[in-house]
Formats: C-alpha cells, structure tokens, sequence
C-alpha cells in the first residue's frame, strides 16, 4: 500500500518517542572491502564497500535494488548500477532505517522511474518500499532523514510480493531482530536472497533493542531465512545452490547460516541458563557465556562489542521480546 504519509505522520506527532538512527544503527564492523560490483548470478550483482551490501536484481523490465547504501558513497553506487545496466531502478527495498542502508535512497530513487499496476509510470523517481516501521523511524519528530530518502511505499503484512524481470520477487518481514522494521528479500528464479541486518557472518548478531531488536526475533528470523535457503544438492536434483547476501561482509550459503545459527542458539541457551541461575549482566559477562565462539565472532573493542551482544541478548530474555507491530 502507499506510504499513509499524513497519516503515519499524525500519530507520531502524537507517540513523539520515534529516532532516526537507533542506538546501534549503525554498529556494524567497519566495512573493510573495497568498492566492487561482483556478479553472483546471471541477472545479480552486489555493490560492496558502499555501506551496506547493495544487491542488483537486472533484467528486461528495470532494475530492483536491495539497499542503497550511504548517502557518502551514493554517487560511487549509483555509478556501479548504471555500468550493470542503463535501464531505470524501479524499486529501492530499504531492509532497515539504518542509515548505511537508506542514506543513498534519494539518489538512487532520482534515477529510477516508478512502476504500478497500469504499467511504468513516467514519474522521475523510483518507487522505494520498505515496512512501515521504516517510514516511521526515518519520519519521527527526532529523526534526520531527509524526506526524499524516506520509504513511498510500505506494507504491513508478512510479505509483499511482486513479479519483475520474469522473477517472483518475495519481501518478508522479519521483525524484531536487528530492528523493528527488518526485511529479507527472496528472488526466488534467481535463487538468492538478501538479508540486511538480520545476518552478518562477521560478528555476533547486531541487536538495537531501543529499536524493537530482540534475541527471539533474531533466532525466528534466523530460523525463517533457512527455511528458503536450498543447500548445495547434486546436479539431478537442483543446480546450485541458494546465495545469501548478508547486510554486511561476505556471500553465504546454507552451511554457513546454519553454523550461524547453531552458534546463536548455544550462546542464547548458554546466556538462558545463567539469567535462570538470578545472574546479574556482569556476572553472566564474568561467566563468559560466548566462550569458543568469541575468538571467531566476538570483538573486545569498537562499535559492536561482545559484551553489548551479551547485554542485548540478556535483556531479551529478562524483558521477553517487544510487542509485535
């Protein structure tokens, strides 16, 4: 449905509590890749090094884009796009109001033309669509988003499908776990998905839950992710494999977001254990409940810190998961 600008925007001038970049919006690793455009399927790139993973669904009828990156590296991004190809972005799915994610939206959206049901409209921008929570974090009292980065279009449902470029094209919410507002998109003809925030093979997962992050809704997302992700099958069966591309970092596969979620849900019952027992945060810290996972995924400094994973997971399960919206 359109984005109920006035509306969204009524009520929250009534909540008056909504923020634009979240605490731990954008407390992921620093990005260290450099900026490339590597092809993973015959119609799908991914633009690292831009921000967030920016992945480029191609073909006959425009451009779909997973993400747009920062609004510093939104000309570098929009310049990779053009050299995939010259037809115009159609859609921009934002996957959270991270400002990695969103910040290259408008410059993006200005190169795109909309489409809609009657067919491609001439309007000059591209349509970008994201939950609605979206929308009301990047449009909160508090917030510093520009208008033209701000999601056109917003759903509410437990997906929005559509069909481009001879793909049927799924948009799954995945609420509470990274944030409020989490999306994963599946082409599913092209057999990859993108995941935003929800994944990051880089770290312990990155939980805002003054966002509306939350440890349940990570390991249902998680959960949920390789309920769609195919894993490597001889050639008789299925060629290929499904391609996971994370918010950040590195393509995946099945083994590896399988792995990943082991890891969480041992750490989780690890921390479980201990909340059980009447630990304070700093004697489960003390515990060490990530031990032989924090030498791989953990960090002792910067952004997100394995004690503020520990923290975010031990209020999950001392306050339950926030209300679902």
């Amino acid at each position: 449905m359109k984005a109920r600008f006035f509306a969204a925007l009524a009520a929250l001038l009534a909540m008056g509590a909504w923020a634009g970049g979240g605490v731990v919006a954008q407390q992921h690793p620093a990005d260290t890749a450099p900026f490339e455009t590597i092809q993973i399927r015959s119609n799908v790139y991914v633009i690292f090094g831009g921000g967030a993973n920016v992945t480029v669904h191609a073909g006959e009828d425009g451009l779909i884009l997973v993400d747009a990156g920062s609004a510093a590296a939104a000309d570098r991004v929009l310049a990779a796009v053009k050299a995939i190809s010259t037809r115009p972005i159609r859609f921009i799915i934002s996957t959270s109001a991270d400002p990695d994610h969103v910040g290259g939206n408008d410059a993006l959206a200005k190169a795109g033309k909309a489409v809609n049901p009657d067919g491609f409209s001439e309007e000059d921008r591209a349509t970008v669509l994201a939950h609605e929570n979206v929308l009301l974090r990047m449009s909160g009292n508090e917030a510093t988003f520009p208008s033209g980065t701000w999601p056109t279009e917003t759903f509410t449902a437990r997906q929005r499908s559509m069909y481009l470029n001879d793909d049927a094209v799924q948009v799954l919410r995945a609420i509470g776990a990274h944030s409020d507002g989490d999306t994963i998109v599946h082409f599913r003809r092209a057999d990859v998905i993108a995941t935003g925030d929800v994944l990051d093979l880089r770290t312990f997962p990155v939980i805002d839950p003054e966002r509306g992050g939350s440890i349940q809704g990570e390991l249902a997302a998680l959960n949920r992710l390789l309920e769609l992700v195919v894993p490597a099958m001889p050639l008789v069966l299925k060629p290929g494999r499904t391609l996971v591309v994370p918010g950040h970092g590195p393509i995946a596969d099945y083994a590896e977001v399988v792995e990943y979620r082991d890891m969480v849900t041992i750490v989780t019952d690890n921390i479980a254990d201990l909340v059980k027992k009447g630990m304070t945060i700093e004697q489960v810290k003390q515990a060490n409940p990530t031990a032989g996972y924090r030498a791989r995924w953990g960090r002792e400094s910067g952004p997100w810190t394995t004690d503020m994973f520990v923290e975010a997971v031990y209020t999950g399960l001392k306050n339950g998961p926030p209300a679902k919206s």
